[in-house]
């Protein structure tokens, strides 16, 4: 990935490895910069913040500064209106072990959009989130017992999980080898692990030349920017074997509108929904559906071709470990 010139900066804070260099020197709401190491390829934040800052700011700022409405803060209803209807490809991911007799935990279940829909899948669910008001819309939702505080002190028994998931979460966790090492003892053994988080090969990073999109995607809250080999390696880590999946949720359209704008779109579900040409309502109405099968193709190609390449948006392990620590 392209490096903005800098010094030789200090040694990697994830495998000790020097060599970083400044990949981002703005970030999207703030100052700051990201440092990537060449050793473990993984991207980290310059300067961490304190764990105390971290509970305070995920339970009071977090949805006020970083909303899936660009200049809008997100409460947990909208942010589960935003988001509920693009569940499908988590649940097709984890189908063959979202059993009737299975009891499955989210950790960052958020406003609980993909707890409304594994839930009913399962035997029991859990969730927990630093975000209190999004826990408990997340319980209403869905029906699972949610919680606000860390695993440890959730009172939930080790061993006891078939499935536990952390969707777009890893990232914001300080200590990600630590804390997946904590998820492997409230496992069952022979217990499925999924975990997703933005690629560091994020396309419109690697394969188009977007300036804007480089300070939307470093932000403060994300305290880590994982590649396969890094998320890989912090699972294998923790005691897990597994794959790496690439994921594309986001259609061609927003690549383009990025492109052209150099922007993001309005809402997410612009980008996130079916590609949908900006047709007129006048016009044939068989040239019209014909066109609308040629996006859906088009959009299912073009993501295909991402995901051959390893250059999509999200990147997702999906594992085991078969005895736990």
């Amino acid at each position: 990935m392209p490096a903005e010139p800098a010094g030789i900066l200090p040694a990697c804070r994830n495998c000790g490895g020097g060599g970083l260099r400044r990949v981002a020197a703005a970030l999207r709401n703030s100052p700051g910069a990201v440092l990537h190491c060449p050793s473990c390829d993984l991207g980290m934040l310059e300067d961490f913040p304190r764990d105390q800052e971290l509970a305070a700011f995920y339970d009071e700022e977090y949805r006020r500064s970083f909303s899936a409405r660009p200049g809008q803060s997100s409460d947990p209803e909208r942010l589960f209106a935003d988001y509920k209807d693009y569940q499908a490809g988590r649940i097709a991911r984890l189908t063959p072990y979202l059993k009737p007799d299975a009891r499955l935990l989210e950790i960052g279940c958020s406003a609980g959009m993909f707890l409304h829909h594994a839930a009913p899948l399962v035997k029991e669910a859990f969730g927990i989130d630093f975000d209190s008001a999004g826990a408990a819309h997340a319980a209403r939702v869905s029906g699972a017992k949610t919680f606000s505080s860390p695993l440890p002190k959730t009172g939930l028994p080790k061993r006891s999980f078939d499935v536990i998931c952390l969707f777009q979460t890893l990232e914001h966790i300080p200590r990600p080898a630590e804390s997946l090492r904590e998820v492997a003892r409230w496992l069952r053994p022979g217990g499925t692990v999924c975990v997703e988080v933005p690629n560091l090969n994020d396309p419109l990073l690697t394969l188009y030349d977007v300036p804007a999109y480089r300070n939307f995607y470093y932000h403060s809250a994300h305290l880590w920017y994982f590649s396969p080999k890094s998320l890989r390696a912090v699972l294998e880590s923790a005691g897990f074997k597994g794959e790496v999946q690439f994921v594309q949720d986001y259609n061609f359209l927003n690549h383009l509108h990025w492109h052209h704008r150099n922007a993001p779109q309005p809402s997410n579900r612009d980008g996130m929904g079916p590609a949908r040409l900006p047709l007129s309502d006048s016009a044939p109405a068989e040239a019209r559906e014909a066109l609308s099968r040629w996006a859906a193709e088009a959009d299912a190609a073009y993501k295909a071709v991402l995901a051959a390449h390893r250059q999509t948006e999200n990147i997702a392990f999906i594992g085991n470990s078969g005895a736990n620590p």
